[in-house]
């Protein structure tokens, strides 16, 4: 630079701002009439340029000269200039690199299908949503990029700031600049784009986060909506991209349920819990709803853009589109959850107990947002797309496993506890879902407060009306079995039904009175619905405990004695399930309440005061007894539903899984449909990892006739992970495949069992016979193959002529 004064300022500044290493300088002597500056170059290498207009106010405007170099040095410290570069880069290899051939292809295949004027083809709805996914997805970059781009000069503005940058700066920035605000509804919404589209703020946004000290915490709506956006995205194709997944552990069941749940915990839940808890202390806390409701409307549009329930068809059905209401609200309940739990701990100093409270609470948050997306993806996207089962199917599979003369007739009743069943047992699709429940009581009563008070009165008083309920209703169950003489598992059947609903209801309605009562704070809301829980199933547990010993509460027994070995029975027919869907359904039924309540009453929060020594004494006896309890609970659930998967066929509760429903009689085409979908959404991705570990198998078996002893135990231990993820996914839809299908897989294990303890004894005859069990002829598993290849060729021709074209090996055909 010529100006020897200008330059040694500058490097004194540099070092003033803590900057390791000072930027070389240089002067634009074209931009005369502007006085702006932009750092270039790379990490431990920057380079300021310096228009000249800037240069000169060094001499007649020295705060202003400082404040745009502080601004520019904070950039540098916040290490943001290769973020940009990266941000940009990314930015156009999406564009050249992702965007152009993949519209390119997609384009062709829908113009030729157009041209081809193809009957009965469903692949133009699909390709042209393809489209309008590259398009979505164009305008989801450019929006996240301007984002990123806009909140980098905010954080470097509040450095500058921070550094002794005069904030008058962009005051009077700001009144420089042409008034905007006028104008009617018209002109306010093609402002709100402009500034969407933005890669710079507006002199207003700047001085706006200057003036609020909250602003660099605060959960944006438009950081929520493109988080939930692209977590519905990234979900999507890490579920159903064919060989993305393949490098996924085969411990995650369903490939993008965890990662999508760990973003929306690490971005949207993280920002949460720092709005809270940075939060002013004397203002209102933020309490979530609206960043949550934001990040559910953006999942709803993922949902939209990446099509997991509309399938072939234009449109959704109705009236299961209403059920796309579900990742709107879900989500947005999770994340008022997180908050309520936030403000719970807010006044703690920050440090290690701070930590481990968020920690805590953002790892609930996590295992609830898991717990939602597995269940979306798994069975909520099939509802939303009309699920094709009926109430008698329903009804037929809710009696399976029962003799004749214990099964329910059809009835309204058993018409409603059958379709309840369906979404019971889908929502408890998970085993750790009753740990789920018990942790999102758990955390808010780790801190005491005004609100988490309320919240134990009312889930007393609701308790308390429950246990009424379940003592009458348990009286009822007596006469029905005892007076009536009704069968036994029927009447059962609807006693368990009552008593959860009695009990659901009871957690709900603690729920919504206690969100009313605290002008919607999620943790009263949960701590209702924990305490009314409690209650209920400890007066249950004494009802249990004591059959034959009240005359009118008997139903099982009709002499008292203690400790039976069947005093579980009665909750293992429904702990499980109801534990497993209790906690977010009281959450997410509370919501709207809350959202009422929030909008009626946007007062001030009152200063929380302090308890006294006994009260403080009172509150840690009755926390603990409160976790003991919940955890109680929660280790009984869990280990009624392992239970509950083994012992005889008498003693074993069915575990019911959706695909079950499908018994009825259905035409040619909905089974060849069936069976295209089963082999499509994982079974020919199963069948193909089994038919794989099998060859790798043969292939450790050299020429000569010697064996590769690693590369054997490696592949019969792999194939016993085949074969378990074969367990686990969705039965055949084929009544007469499924049984041959489980004892195909069950021989196979214990096959592949054998060759392993035949290894590892070095018994050569042992292991010559599982080679010769894992290798059966004829193949039952070619056989089952090739039946359902055949069952869905035709459904493959009429709908999708293409793709059935195309494929040739059997496996790709399912």
């Amino acid at each position: 630079m010529e100006h020897a004064e200008t330059a040694e300022w500058l490097a004194d500044l540099a070092t003033t701002c803590g900057l390791a290493r000072t930027p070389d300088f240089v002067v634009d002597p074209t931009a005369l009439f502007s006085a702006n500056a932009v750092v270039h170059g790379r990490f431990g290498r920057y380079t300021v340029r310096l228009d000249m207009g800037l240069v000169k106010l060094f001499q007649t405007n020295r705060s202003a000269f400082k404040a745009t170099l502080l601004h520019e040095f904070a950039h540098i410290r916040n290490r943001d200039v290769d973020i940009t570069y990266l941000t940009i880069a990314l930015w156009r290899v999406f564009l050249v690199g992702v965007l152009v051939p993949f519209v390119a292809v997609a384009g062709w295949q829908l113009a030729a299908i157009e041209l081809a004027h193809a009957p009965f083809n469903a692949m133009p709805p699909v390709l042209t949503r393809d489209l309008v996914l590259a398009a979505f997805m164009v305008v989801l970059m450019y929006l996240t990029t301007a984002d990123l781009l806009r909140s980098r000069e905010i954080y470097a503005d509040l450095d500058a700031v921070a550094q002794g940058a005069d904030a008058g700066y962009w005051t009077r920035q700001q009144q420089r600049t042409v008034p905007g605000g006028q104008g009617g509804p018209a002109q306010a919404v093609g402002r709100a784009v402009r500034a969407l589209l933005r890669t710079h703020p507006s002199w207003d946004t700047r001085v706006a986060a200057l003036a609020d000290a909250s602003a660099p915490v605060a959960a944006r709506a438009l950081h929520m909506f493109l988080t939930g956006v692209s977590v519905t995205i990234l979900g999507y194709l890490l579920t159903f991209t064919p060989g993305l997944n393949n490098y996924l552990p085969n411990w995650l069941a369903d490939p993008g349920v965890w990662p999508a749940a760990a973003l929306a915990t690490a971005v949207a839940g993280a920002a949460v819990w720092r709005s809270v808890v940075h939060a002013d202390p004397g203002a209102a806390r933020p309490s979530g709803l609206r960043a949550g409701l934001w990040l559910g409307f953006g999942h709803l549009v993922g949902e939209l853009a990446t099509n997991q329930f509309l399938g072939n068809e234009w449109t959704p059905k109705l009236p299961e589109a209403f059920l796309l209401l579900l990742p709107v609200v879900v989500p947005a309940a999770v994340l008022w959850w997180t908050a309520g739990c936030a403000a719970l701990f807010a006044d703690i100093r920050p440090g290690r107990r701070r930590w481990a409270a968020g920690a805590a609470t953002l790892s609930v948050a996590g295992m609830a947002f898991a717990w939602w997306f597995g269940w979306w993806q798994a069975a909520g996207t099939t509802f939303a797309g009309g699920m094709p089962y009926s109430t008698s199917s329903a009804l037929a599979f809710l009696n399976a496993g029962f003799a004749p003369t214990e099964r329910m007739a059809p009835s309204t009743t058993a018409d409603v506890i059958a379709n309840l069943t369906v979404v019971v047992v889908t929502l408890a699709l998970y085993r750790w879902s009753v740990w789920l429940t018990a942790a999102l009581w758990l955390v808010p009563l780790l801190r005491r407060s005004p609100s988490r008070s309320t919240g134990i009165v009312l889930g007393l008083l609701c308790g308390a009306g429950a246990s009424v309920g379940i003592v009458v209703v348990t009286h009822h169950a007596q006469v029905w079995i005892w007076h009536d003489g009704q069968s036994f598992l029927p009447a059962m059947t609807v006693y368990t039904s009552w008593l959860f609903v009695i009990l659901l209801c009871g957690a709900i309605a603690a729920a919504l009175a206690a969100a009313v009562l605290s002008r919607g704070n999620a943790a009263a809301a949960a701590v209702a619905a924990g305490t009314a829980t409690v209650i209920g199933l400890i007066v249950l547990l004494v009802i249990n405990e004591t059959d034959g010993c009240v005359h009118a509460l008997n139903t099982v027994y009709s002499s008292c004695a203690v400790a039976r070995s069947g005093d579980w029975d009665v909750f293992a027919l429904f702990l499980p399930e109801f534990l497993g869907v209790a906690g977010m359904a009281g959450t997410v039924a509370a919501l709207p309440v809350a959202v009422v309540a929030r909008l009626a009453t946007r007062t001030r929060v009152l200063p929380v005061t302090g308890y006294g020594a006994k009260r403080r004494a009172v509150h840690l006896t009755c926390m603990a007894t409160a976790c003991t309890v919940l955890l109680g609970l929660g280790a009984s659930a869990y280990t009624t539903t392992a239970r509950t998967t083994g012992g005889s066929a008498r003693e074993r509760i069915p575990d019911p899984l959706i695909t079950d429903l499908n018994k009825g009689r259905v035409n040619s085409l909905m089974l060849g449909l069936q069976v295209w979908a089963w082999g499509y959404f994982g079974g020919g991705h199963i069948i193909r990892d089994y038919e794989y570990e099998l060859a790798d198998i043969d292939r450790s078996v050299k020429p000569n006739g010697s064996v590769d002893v690693p590369a054997m135990r490696r592949g019969c231990t792999n194939l016993i992970g085949a074969i378990d993820r074969a367990g686990a996914y969705f039965p055949i839809p084929v009544s007469t495949e499924q049984p041959a299908w489980t004892a195909a897989l069950a021989a196979t294990r214990k096959a592949a069992h054998n060759c392993l303890s035949a290894l590892a004894s070095s018994n050569e005859q042992e292991l010559n016979h599982a080679l010769s069990a894992l290798n059966p002829q004829p193949d039952p598993v070619a056989t089952i193959v090739d039946h359902l290849t055949k069952l869905s060729e035709p459904t493959q021709r009429v709908l999708l002529p293409d793709r059935a074209a195309g494929r040739t090996d059997r496996v790709r055909k399912l």
